[in-house]
């Protein structure tokens, strides 16, 4: 069972929230200023140089890295493409915890801010054997390596920051979840 009281599953479901809106669209002034506080960050990049490094990173043209699980895990014998497997398996698993995706989001089911926004929801819920099978089955398999390469591709502090705790924060709430 989970060590978190109350108080950190709200903390906890804050910052789920907080890095989906980092992946989901070009962060404005105040996301950041809130990122910058929350996580304490010390970045000098201006507001343009994140937004590019937002679309370099996650948008293209060319070389890019694309936000989807399907692109990082698949099936062996499979290859990597959009809209593989995994989005399958995760909007199923949306269905069944009786989540839908707003329509307004736009977003693919395996879209990394769609996963992330997904937990928020499963620990509002206090749904912790889905919380567990969900970071087993999907956030650890791919997040962690793509944290990864976020950090070699960035070109802004902000995007190496964020690409480093959103990485350790997956891997310590694991942590948490299976104590």
């Amino acid at each position: 069972m989970p060590l978190y009281n109350d108080n950190e599953n709200l903390e906890r479901a804050e910052l789920y929230r907080l890095f989906a809106h980092l992946f989901m669209q070009t962060p404005d002034d105040e996301l950041l200023m809130h990122a910058k506080e929350l996580f304490g960050m010390d970045f000098n990049d201006s507001i343009v140089d994140i937004a590019s490094d937002f679309t370099n990173l996650f948008l293209g043209p060319g070389t890019h890295l694309p936000p989807y699980e399907s692109l990082y895990n698949y099936p062996v014998g499979d290859s990597p493409r959009m809209w593989g497997k995994a989005a399958s398996d995760v909007q199923y698993i949306y269905a069944a915890a009786g989540l839908m995706l707003d329509e307004e989001i736009n977003l693919v089911p395996d879209h990394i801010s769609a996963e992330l926004l997904f937990m928020n929801y499963l620990i509002e819920n206090n749904l912790l054997i889905e919380q567990q099978r969900f970071f087993e089955e999907h956030l650890l398999e791919w997040i962690p390596v793509y944290c990864d390469e976020i950090y070699n591709h960035a070109n802004t502090v902000f995007y190496k920051d964020i690409a480093k705790l959103l990485k350790e924060f997956i891997l310590s709430d694991y942590e948490e979840i299976i104590k």
